[in-house]
C-alpha cells in the first residue's frame, strides 16, 4: 500500500481528501502517481505536464525525500511508502 497526502488547492481535485491510500503495488513514482490518476484523473493535469513531466511549481516528496534529488518519478518506492504532493507558494 502507498499513502499519499494531497496538500493545497490540489485537494480540489480530490474531492477534497487530502489523505488517500492505494493498494497498488507500484515500484517508482511514475507508477504510483499513475495509480493516483484513474481514482482523480484531474490531479493528473496540475502535477505533471503535456510530457508527463513533474511541473516546476510541485514538488513530490518520498517519506521526506523531494524526488528531484533522487531520480524524480523513476524513484524506486516501497510498500508502504508515503508520498507527498505539495504545490509551491509563492507571491510578493
Amino acid at each position: 500500500m502507498i499513502k499519499f497526502n494531497v496538500a493545497g488547492f490540489l485537494t480540489d481535485f480530490t474531492e477534497g481528501r487530502n489523505q488517500i491510500a492505494i493498494e497498488a503495488a507500484p515500484s517508482s513514482v511514475g507508477e504510483a502517481l499513475g495509480e493516483l490518476w484513474k481514482l482523480h484523473p484531474g490531479l493528473r493535469d496540475r502535477v505533471v505536464n503535456e510530457q508527463g513531466q513533474l511541473r516546476q511549481h510541485v514538488n513530490v516528496f518520498l517519506d521526506s525525500e523531494n524526488i528531484r534529488r533522487k531520480e524524480s518519478l523513476e524513484t524506486q518506492v516501497a510498500d508502504g511508502s508515503e508520498l507527498t504532493i505539495l504545490p509551491a507558494v509563492s507571491g510578493g
